[in-house]
């Protein structure tokens, strides 16, 4: 079993002698790699945080659509509220009376008389209504219509042209980011691809060497796909510095802005996604990229040993 360990410890230190070997003689091709990946990767953080920080300035905003419910002249506004929170995806139903909305409109007609109002129409005109809230913008269709199967409901109303173009925004920002990344993504595999075969160009002699010897292919190789993985983590540590200062940057120069534009980045730097999940998504995307160079630069060489 000692010795088990023995032998563990000695391929890990011959591993990291070997790797580390290799970065040494990558030179200044390194840095390309690196800041290749480092560039890839803080574009593609930085469209995940402004894709989240979207998410949730449209879900506060979708949240603030309102659904306007007329009910039945029949129907009792009180008995309706109850049915209207179960329906699902309904986040909140404020009841207006008539009376109050009736009341409303003869303000806003400057009109101070309601009884005189009142006679001449032969009585309020106006029905019970109910302001609904949707969980998220884009369920607010679907809200509508379920709404407007229940019984005693006369007539839903929403501003559907102000959902949709939501819809566009969030799905153009979708496929240019998408676009983006998928060419960074093949400009740093590259890259990593080509700065591995200038090491492995480097250091054939030794290479054929070790073939002599008996090493196998996956045994020689195997330090060139660590060199690729650390080119992805160092990437995505240098992406996650820069974002890091954009953001404190961003924050700095937001302070003495109107409000909407601070309602805009509110809660962008206190996010936890941006804190704990985009570092690890960005290592894991970096590691990822490095691997695929790494292999792509090693395959050749190792099916010709």
């Amino acid at each position: 079993m000692v010795q088990g360990f023995v032998r563990f410890f000695t391929k890990i230190d011959y591993l990291l002698r070997e790797t580390f070997l290799g970065l040494k003689r990558g030179g200044w091709m390194n840095w390309a790699a690196i800041s290749t990946v480092a560039v890839l990767l803080f574009l593609f953080g930085a469209s995940l945080q402004i894709s989240w920080q979207l998410e949730n300035v449209l879900g506060q905003l979708g949240s603030q659509l309102e659904i306007s419910v007329y009910l039945d002249e029949n129907t009792v506004g009180e008995s309706m509220q109850s049915r209207l929170l179960l329906v699902d995806g309904v986040a909140a139903a404020k009841l207006i009376p008539k009376e109050d909305a009736w009341q409303n409109l003869m303000k806003d007609l400057g009109k101070n008389d309601l009884s005189q109002a009142t006679q001449q129409l032969g009585g309020n005109p106006l029905v019970d209504e109910f302001k609904v809230r949707a969980t998220s913008s884009d369920r607010v269709p679907d809200v509508a219509k379920r709404i407007s199967g229940l019984k005693g409901i006369n007539e839903v109303w929403y501003t559907n042209e102000v959902v949709e173009r939501i819809g566009q925004l969030r799905r153009a920002l979708s496929n240019s980011s998408v676009a983006i990344v998928a060419i960074f993504t093949v400009i740093a595999i590259a890259v990593i691809t080509t700065t591995i075969r200038l090491i492995v160009l480097a250091r054939r002699r030794e290479i054929e060497v070790m073939q002599l010897v008996g090493a196998t292919a996956a045994w020689i190789y195997f330090p060139f796909v660590l060199q690729g993985v650390f080119f992805g983590i160092m990437g995505a540590a240098t992406a996650y510095v820069m974002l890091m200062l954009s953001l404190n940057l961003l924050g700095g120069a937001i302070v003495n802005q109107p409000e909407l534009i601070k309602s805009l980045t509110l809660g962008l730097t206190t996010d936890l996604r941006v804190q704990f999940l985009l570092p690890v998504v960005l290592v894991i995307f970096g590691a990822t990229i490095g691997v695929l160079g790494s292999l792509l630069a090693v395959r050749r060489f190792s099916f010709n040993s």
